[in-house]
């Protein structure tokens, strides 16, 4: 078990947040607290942490009792040897969510964090109200030829999750992540040095920058061919009224991934939005909070 991370807390302008460590059971999860009301969870995507949520957290606030985790191995949540099987981060949300005492939360997600949350939803029916996620593809594949180039996509997984380089290459100077982060960039003012540098210096941590070689070294190695070729999500069925808003310009995930999920959902849209790359809560904060926030009040849902 690695301790957390002695980095300081990015601060969040026009609110204060509160961070503790809960124990779901031998791990120690960071989380940064703001707000007051019924729970909503926010849960990161890689390389980032919870403060990617910086724009949402003040916003969200004012509505919510807003709970942002790191996910293990990420910010300054504990890093383990294992554990990084998306099943396990699911099961990280879940157990988060009874240590808090909660028996429902609403989810607004980025990335893995949707991933893991539709398969906590699926998992765990009536644990999660209401599910708005971004840029993540739903969790059952549609098999067909567009899953070549498709793959072919993800380049960047395979070298982040090569044994030893691939965690070299997060350690080095950062440039890689940074890189990552910008590809594809709309934001028109760009990405400052300092808030590119919040996400990668998590990784001059030997223990994160392995941590995250083995999360995708896990799912290249032991996740992906079952979820494509065996449909391993099939037998999940997904209840919670989820959204995905997904910018069309995304690097890593291609458009052919949004298919072949209406089977598996009963209340489950996708927004696609032009113009727009991965992280979209970067680019586009103020669309992420109405959209959600507007979803979130439905009062269909309530």
């Amino acid at each position: 078990m690695h301790n957390q991370s002695t980095r300081p807390f990015p601060p969040v302008e026009g609110i204060e947040v509160t961070h503790r460590y809960i124990d779901i059971g031998g791990l120690n999860i960071h989380i940064a607290e703001a707000g007051q009301g019924e729970p909503l969870i926010m849960l990161h995507g890689w390389p980032q942490h919870w403060w990617m949520w910086h724009k949402q957290i003040p916003f969200f606030a004012k509505h919510y009792r807003v709970i942002v985790p790191d996910l293990r191995g990420f910010g300054w949540s504990d890093v383990t040897e294992s554990g990084y099987l998306k099943d396990e981060l699911a099961d990280d949300l879940v157990k988060l969510i009874h240590a808090l005492g909660y028996k429902q939360v609403r989810l607004l997600s980025h990335d893995w964090g949707g991933w893991i949350g539709f398969i906590a939803s699926a998992k765990n029916h009536g644990l999660i109200s209401q599910h708005y996620a971004t840029n993540i593809c739903p969790i059952w594949p549609k098999i067909s030829y567009q899953m070549i180039p498709a793959t072919i996509q993800l380049g960047y997984m395979f070298k982040i999750a090569m044994p030893y380089f691939g965690t070299k290459v997060l350690m080095r100077n950062g440039n890689y992540v940074h890189y990552l982060l910008t590809r594809g960039n709309t934001r028109k003012e760009g990405w400052p040095d300092f808030e590119k540098n919040i996400f990668s210096d998590q990784f001059k941590e030997p223990a994160r920058a392995k941590a995250s070689s083995k999360l995708y070294g896990d799912f290249l190695l032991r996740e992906y061919l079952p979820l494509g070729l065996l449909g391993k999500y099939h037998k999940l069925h997904v209840k919670t009224p989820t959204r995905i808003l997904f910018g069309v310009k995304d690097f890593a995930i291609s458009l052919s991934w949004l298919r072949g999920y209406e089977k598996y959902t009963d209340d489950f849209e996708i927004e696609r939005v032009p113009d727009t790359g991965h992280f979209i809560v970067n680019e586009h904060p103020d669309l992420v909070n109405e959209r959600a926030l507007k979803f979130f009040t439905d009062n269909k849902y309530k």
